[in-house]
């Protein structure tokens, strides 16, 4: 009964990580889609721009309209630039944070099972290693607690990191 019920154990375990991988590599095609969607609009825009730039450049009569709007162009370039630095952000962010989200239940499904496997451990240990098992109990409760700590910290900076994003799009 007990060895059924490891393998069952095990069995859950190994199909809740292939659950896990399959969404972590849903993620990063989701994401590696978007960056190139975005990454193919930079260029056709670029494109675009240094043909509109080059025609005028290249005719004689108007060189000093081309030369007196290249001001206003390189303005408008470093903003397309800015836009798609904050695409790319944003595409991080975002993978990010659905990356964590998957990772942390993983984790705390870890710790949980683990607890549990400690509990069944704890009823058939010999007497004296009740402390060596608490101290086990400990560290992995310390290590999910750590871990929980360290998912919140890049939460919070990433919701830091979309404040000046929305502050813009208000203004």
């Amino acid at each position: 009964m007990n060895q059924q019920y490891s393998m069952q154990a095990l069995t859950a375990a190994n199909l809740a990580n292939v659950e896990a991988m399959r969404a972590l590599g849903f993620t990063s095609i989701k994401a590696a889609e978007r960056l190139l969607n975005l990454n193919m609009e930079w260029a056709r825009t670029s494109l675009s721009v240094g043909a509109d730039y080059a025609q005028p450049a290249l005719s004689a009569a108007a060189w000093q309209e081309t030369m007196s709007r290249r001001g206003a162009d390189l303005r408008k370039s470093s903003e397309d630039a800015a836009a798609y630095f904050r695409g790319v952000r944003d595409i991080s962010t975002e993978a990010q944070a659905e990356m964590g989200e998957v990772v942390s239940a993983r984790v705390n499904a870890v710790g949980e099972a683990m607890t549990s496997l400690l509990d069944t451990m704890a009823r058939s240990v010999p007497a004296g290693s009740e402390k060596a098992l608490a101290a086990v109990k400990s560290a992995v409760a310390n290590t999910c607690s750590a871990y929980g700590q360290i998912v919140k910290a890049a939460q919070h900076a990433a919701e830091a990191s979309q404040v000046p994003k929305q502050a813009k799009k208000a203004a």
